[in-house]
């Protein structure tokens, strides 16, 4: 991804990602390295997740890559997206 693309993309995940924190625990995400669980998002909340960065993104993440690791931060979701973008 370019520069531009990546900042996109890091705004559009971190946009979803508060919008769960403030339903689940009124919470701000306050960096792009904010553990998520420890947040206040349940592993519910993390399907929900998944869920709505393959409808944002339009693509489809391989059963494999759905791992707590790859969604622990927004970084790491911003990797994952990146990363299966470059293979599409």
């Amino acid at each position: 991804m370019a520069k531009t693309e990546t900042v996109a993309a890091q705004g559009k995940i971190s946009e979803i990602v508060q919008g769960l924190l403030a339903k689940r625990a009124g919470r701000a995400l306050t960096s792009a390295d904010q553990n998520l669980t420890e947040s206040g998002l349940t592993s519910l909340d993390m399907v929900n997740l998944m869920l709505a960065i393959e409808d944002a993104f339009d693509i489809e993440i391989p059963q494999r890559r759905m791992t707590p690791a790859n969604f622990r931060t927004v970084s790491a979701i911003e990797n994952l997206v990146a990363t299966i973008a470059m293979a599409a």
